[in-house]
């Protein structure tokens, strides 16, 4: 059993809600992980100065919404899947004058008009009742076709044969490790990675070791050397716009990398979820190693977020295993979309889309330049977020919560750590998360003006 006492301060609503919104709250920003026990009713309620009733409730509440499952004799515990439902409620976190600045996600207004038409479109396709059957979990081969197109955009040598159709990047990446990884075994990481990669691997069972990086991305002596101490099979990169730190791996980094991979027969796993906002961008590491490497991107950053379907390429001895695995984790993306997503490949929709997310990101970034002037932060061209560095004397977690008491929501930085690293003095800030332009203004102010205060000060233990 953890020991979890959540802050009902600041919250807006009854005390049960408010203690629903505190479970998920922790359970999206990592302090809560799949399968922690929490409190008896009995003991949370002491603790908070509450009636037993409250916390069932909060628990009752909790289960609601997907956060908890309660075993007869045993207690209530966060159940699998939690953190994707404590995403829901993220932007209600702290009340309705919230600012959410945590999720990193396109804007939607771009793909409004397009997908209503394409939803037309579909609905008087002759071929929509076999649209709506179960298809092969390697997807339609005209679908894979137009998914291979795509990926050659982006300088990646695929052909239909070795392109699947995904239910997303994230499933992309569980199926590759699913089948390539056994459990217990080490997989390198960059040394801040994406925090649903620390959902899978811990899932997995598998031990993420981190890998040094700098402000050109990983660092390829250090990553030699992993290579050597570990004996790891695989790495996991995500090259292009990293999440959380908005690196672009240098250029003339990629093919040593790639070269260091293949000397040691290391297999890497790459994370291309952005690299279709980059026009300019240098050339995936999939084009350096092409026998090592298993490229996975997706439509949800660079059309729409709804649009969970991807494409992974991967050389042609790992397509048996890679396609058995997706298959196991989900059968198949849906096949209506997968169309959409193929006709917008075909007649440019796609390109056009993320021109059009492009250009709203540079307005964007444009307002937190100016916002954030006297800050230190990175932020790469056609990047979500920004890596701000706090000053002296801030923790990030701190700054997190200081930032819900200005109805703030900011992401964790936790949840990009692997293993038992050290957490740095930085935080992930999406530009991206609010909808209107102004709520983004209003937001990245307050914290500006955070930056410019001082964290409350810590009490003494004796």
């Amino acid at each position: 059993m953890v020991t979890w006492t959540p802050s009902l301060a600041d919250r807006p609503g009854p005390k049960y809600l408010r203690i629903a919104d505190a479970l998920a709250e922790d359970i999206y920003a990592g302090r809560l992980n799949v399968g922690d026990k929490v409190p008896p009713h009995r003991d949370l309620a002491w603790r908070l100065g509450v009636t037993v009733g409250t916390v069932s409730r909060a628990y009752a509440e909790a289960e609601r919404r997907g956060l908890l499952v309660g075993e007869v004799g045993r207690g209530s515990f966060v159940r699998a899947g939690a953190r994707s439902a404590a995403t829901l409620d993220m932007p209600s976190i702290g009340g309705p004058q919230t600012i959410e600045l945590a999720i990193n996600r396109p804007p939607t207004a771009p793909a409004v008009k397009a997908f209503s038409e394409a939803l037309m479109a579909q609905a008087v396709n002759p071929n929509l009742a076999e649209l709506m059957n179960y298809q092969s979990h390697t997807g339609l081969w005209d679908h894979r076709a137009s998914g291979a197109a795509w990926l050659r955009q982006r300088g990646v040598d695929a052909r239909t044969e070795t392109v699947l159709v995904i239910n997303g990047v994230e499933h992309g990446l569980a199926a590759a490790f699913m089948a390539l990884a056994d459990p217990g075994e080490a997989v390198l990481v960059e040394e801040l990675t994406w925090s649903g990669t620390r959902a899978l691997a811990s899932l997995m069972g598998l031990r993420l070791k981190p890998v040094k990086m700098d402000d050109q991305g990983l660092d390829p002596d250090a990553f030699e050397a992993a290579c050597k101490s570990t004996g790891a099979r695989l790495v996991y990169l995500n090259p292009n716009i990293h999440n959380p730190t908005s690196t672009v791996l240098a250029e003339d980094r990629r093919q040593r990398i790639a070269d260091i991979a293949q000397t040691h027969n290391v297999t890497i796993i790459e994370d291309d979820v952005y690299g279709f906002l980059m026009p300019n961008g240098p050339p995936p590491l999939a084009a350096y190693a092409p026998d090592h490497t298993v490229y996975v991107t997706g439509a949800s950053k660079v059309m729409a977020p709804t649009l969970r379907v991807g494409f992974a390429r991967m050389p042609e001895n790992r397509v048996g295993r890679f396609s058995a695995a997706a298959r196991a984790a989900n059968w198949m993306a849906p096949p209506v979309l997968a169309q959409i997503v193929a006709d917008w490949i075909e007649d440019g929709t796609a390109g056009r889309l993320a021109a059009a997310i492009l250009a709203d990101v540079e307005r964007r970034q444009a307002i937190a330049r100016r916002c954030l002037g006297g800050a230190q932060f990175r932020m790469a061209p056609g990047s979500f977020h920004l890596w701000l560095t706090l000053p002296e004397p801030w923790r990030a977690q701190e700054f997190v919560d200081a930032g819900r008491g200005r109805n703030l929501s900011l992401a964790a930085t936790d949840l990009f750590v692997p293993g038992r690293a050290e957490t740095p003095h930085a935080i992930r800030v999406s530009v991206t998360a609010p909808t209107d332009l102004g709520d983004l203004e209003e937001g990245l102010n307050r914290l500006r003006d955070l930056l410019s205060g001082q964290p409350e000060p810590c009490l003494a233990v004796a």
